[in-house]
């Protein structure tokens, strides 16, 4: 019996420190997240294509602009382990014209992934 409760607890000190481990990752990245300054009345007509891997979350995304509006945003991918909400935060985007809104919660990381491919999108539309 004393064997099958240190294996328990030796099970829950090996998930604690995953768990641990994870949560810092997922600050380093946030903390390392690149985000491009955008003037909408820079980007010309088209489709753009930006892309963010944090090596915990990869967006890849296509950005289709018009008259210096956002009138699409396309997931091309996303892994993202359990981040799969933050994709409802394109409908901000394409309402504020913007990927400047606020992140999805319980989806941060995957949330600021997507904002930061969108930001490099647009910055490739930058004089096309």
């Amino acid at each position: 019996m004393k064997k099958i409760g240190l294996i328990l607890l030796c099970l829950i000190v090996i998930v604690l420190g995953l768990y641990i481990s994870l949560v810092n990752s997922s600050k380093k990245s946030l903390t390392a997240m690149e985000y491009e300054e955008v003037n909408m009345s820079k980007v010309a007509d088209g489709i753009y294509f930006g892309e963010v891997d944090t090596g915990l979350v990869y967006v890849k995304v296509s950005v289709t602009v018009k008259e210096s509006k956002i009138i699409n945003i396309q997931i091309v991918k996303h892994k993202n382990g359990l981040g799969s909400k933050a994709e409802s935060i394109i409908t901000e985007m394409l309402q504020q014209n913007s990927y400047k809104v606020d992140a999805v919660s319980g989806a941060t990381l995957s949330s600021e992934a997507i904002k930061s491919a969108v930001s490099k999108a647009l910055k490739n539309g930058y004089g096309n």
